[in-house]
């Protein structure tokens, strides 16, 4: 067996926010611990390619509406709420906290307005579905209003111009950018002693006495507990702690869209038509770009199926072009798929329990929307761990605040003047497109960023309309300087995706001497 690197009392498998959530709340505790994710930076799986909102009300409901066609003819819309079940719960406790929370560790984050729109009989019929069923389930889930087409278009002017009705909400829903929320909460655990390791997949799973070993590309770990929060790879890592679960998982997949900056006038908040069974279409203001989620869940065989095919960007902007007729395929700078993981067991909710085999390994398999409910999610994880044995002594340090890498494009003349005077390196732009200095990436890299999706994650660097076509050599050199390693050792996302396969030069003497 091989010797352990660390010694532990909870292992989490798993980057994304789910396992982040996790690790920052467990770092409440005096416990030694260690988050590992197998890709190059933190939430490089489903978190990465989500849409990123936290949101509650009309979404939540449209949400229900969708199942109401499993319901039997009069079947009253209340059947829809679910409140017993762990996924409306922590979706109705995760959104009053997260905005303090937000703030804590220092995300960007704002509200956006929702407007529902309606144009045809159909539409109407679903909307007002939407609508009684918020009305009748009260609270947060009322809050909103019906307007008509004139107060439509004084809040969103370039909507369809044949849209009929409409519901607005105001403050349901929240601006993230998902990959921050997970780096965030996870500097905030390493910030009160835990530790990560990226590039660090499982391939084991093994038993020593009364301890556990978990075995990673970085080496083996040994542990009292672990949390298995690897998503869309849950099913394996479960597997490997020995047999006996009676649920599987399953993945379905959507295009999303990103528009350059140049048209985020178009649009205020979030537009959508009403809910439709089997597809979701919706185009957003982001902090400065549009993105356009319009298309169906198609089911994928893989968790990593996230390749995009032109049919299916041509076919979301068709759609998103009933929305906002303005849109234009000219201004696509982004294409990306999103996976969701469902349970096969009881695909409506989340199942977070002890492996039947070994009571000290926790799976913790979470449903959409995942970011909403992680907060309460992550205290009854703690909650499950204590009551298995694993000793909670709450610190009397903690520090449940995490300052953000400088936003040096959203700075003022003076506060930039001040930081350039304290590092020149600030003085320094990298990244034209989203203004990133050279001082941002390398406190980036400090932070733990070791590949130039990481460095991206987390300043935004290559994210414009070139695509790194300009910074993304820069950004190369100084990930090799500062890790100190050669430019052709820089990864893309992980150890199994170089940049660089050679230098130019050596590409052509190898020709010279007929080399391959």
């Amino acid at each position: 067996m091989d010797q352990p690197i660390l010694e532990t009392d909870v292992v989490i498998i798993g980057g994304g926010v789910t396992g982040a959530a996790i690790v920052r709340e467990l770092s409440r505790y005096q416990l030694r611990m260690v988050l590992v994710e197998k890709g190059g930076e933190l939430s490089a799986g489903q978190t990465k390619v989500s849409l990123g909102n936290i949101y509650t009300g009309l979404n939540l409901v449209g949400s229900m509406i969708l199942k109401s066609v499993l319901l039997p003819p009069g079947t009253p819309l209340t059947e829809l709420y679910h409140r017993n079940t762990l996924h409306t719960k922590w979706c109705e406790e995760g959104f009053k906290e997260w905005e303090s929370v937000l703030t804590e560790l220092d995300i960007k984050h704002r509200y956006v307005p929702l407007t529902i729109i309606a144009q045809g009989d159909n539409q109407i019929k679903n909307l007002e579905k939407i609508r009684d069923l918020g009305r009748q389930l009260g609270g947060r889930y009322a809050d909103f209003e019906q307007i008509g087409r004139e107060e439509i278009f004084t809040r969103e002017s370039n909507v369809n111009p044949e849209v009929r009705t409409a519901l607005y909400a105001a403050r349901h829903v929240i601006d993230i950018f998902p990959p921050e929320v997970a780096i965030a909460l996870v500097e905030n655990a390493v910030e009160n002693g835990c530790r990560f390791l990226l590039n660090a997949e499982v391939v084991g799973i093994s038993q020593s006495g009364l301890h556990q070993i978990v075995h990673t590309r970085r080496g083996s770990i040994k542990t009292n507990f672990i949390v298995n929060a690897a998503c869309g790879w849950g099913d394996k890592i479960c597997d490997m702690a020995g047999g006996g679960r009676d649920w599987g998982l399953q993945y379905k997949k959507t295009v999303m869209i990103i528009l350059d900056t140049r048209c985020k006038g178009l649009v205020h908040g979030m537009v959508r038509w009403p809910n439709v069974p089997g597809r979701l279409d919706l185009v957003q203001r982001r902090e400065d770009n549009i993105l356009i989620e319009c298309g169906t869940y198609d089911p994928t065989d893989h968790p990593d199926d996230t390749y995009t095919i032109r049919e299916d960007v041509i076919k979301s902007m068709t759609v998103a072009k009933t929305l906002i007729p303005s849109l234009s395929e000219k201004d696509i700078i982004n294409t990306f798929t999103g996976v969701r993981v469902f349970n096969t067991r009881n695909v409506e909710d989340h199942i977070v329990e002890f492996h039947p085999a070994n009571k000290r390994f926790l799976n913790v398999i979470i449903r959409l929307p995942g970011i909403i409910g992680t907060l309460p999610m992550a205290r009854h994880v703690a909650g499950m761990l204590e009551e298995a044995g694993c000793k909670l002594i709450r610190k009397n340090d903690f520090c449940p605040h995490r300052t953000a890498i400088p936003r040096f494009r959203d700075l003022s003349d003076d506060m930039r003047n001040r930081m350039i005077r304290d590092d020149s390196r600030y003085g320094h732009v990298v990244c034209r497109c989203e203004t990133v200095t050279e001082g941002q990436i390398v406190e980036a890299i400090r932070r733990g960023a070791s590949t130039e999706e990481g460095i991206r994650m987390r300043t935004r660097a290559g994210m414009g309309r070139c695509k790194g076509g300009f910074c993304g050599p820069r950004v190369v050199k100084i990930l090799a300087r500062e890790l100190n390693i050669a430019v052709e050792e820089v990864k893309k996302r992980s150890l199994d995706s170089p940049l660089l396969l050679c230098k130019s030069k050596e590409l052509l003497l190898r020709s010279e001497k007929g080399i391959a």
